[in-house]
């Protein structure tokens, strides 16, 4: 438990944002630290899938099956389901890339228009290792969108609106 003391003061906020590429080891992380804590997890790439299934009768989704469009509502959900809970006074860890200071501040806006608390996690994890990682994932999301994603990568800072942010560099997933 070796992020322990920091994590604990993010369980306290109202949104807290589980940032890193695929393969970076967030769900992991999620399940490590944040698991019977209170929080309410929401999860973009679950929300694909679930919806994807849903309207394919129950045709498996695969990463390759992804499209912009769906990906709009997908985000849709995301946010309303956050804004539910905000107003039922639950907090909530979200986990998705969130490479850009762009894709995280529709959340910083939320947080603030409600007078709620934010923290931002970035499990940091080499490039390599997430390509290597996301292989042994179910999901296999193909290595270029990794890239491509990575090379979008701006750190989050407090700047932006957070109450906090932490940078774990390395987490690795357990065997």
């Amino acid at each position: 438990m070796k992020y322990y003391e920091a994590i604990e003061k993010f369980k306290t906020y109202n949104i807290v944002l589980l940032c890193g590429l695929y393969g970076s080891g967030k769900t992991e992380f999620a399940n490590m630290y944040f698991k019977n804590s209170g929080l309410y997890r929401i999860s973009r790439l679950e929300l694909r899938k679930l919806m994807y299934e849903m309207t394919h009768f129950g045709e498996q989704w695969a990463a390759e099956k992804f499209t912009e469009e769906d990906d709009v509502l997908a985000k849709h959900v995301e946010r309303k389901i956050t804004e539910h809970f905000i107003q039922n006074k639950r907090n909530v860890l979200i986990i998705n890339t969130f490479m850009t200071k762009k894709s995280r501040q529709r959340f910083i806006t939320i947080a603030k228009e409600n007078k709620k608390t934010i923290g931002a996690i970035f499990l940091d994890t080499p490039l390599e290792k997430c390509i290597e990682q996301s292989k042994r994932l179910s999901l296999n999301i193909p290595e270029y969108v990794i890239r491509q994603l990575h090379s979008k990568k701006e750190l989050p800072t407090k700047l932006e609106g957070f109450n906090d942010v932490l940078i774990i560099h390395d987490f690795t997933l357990s065997q």
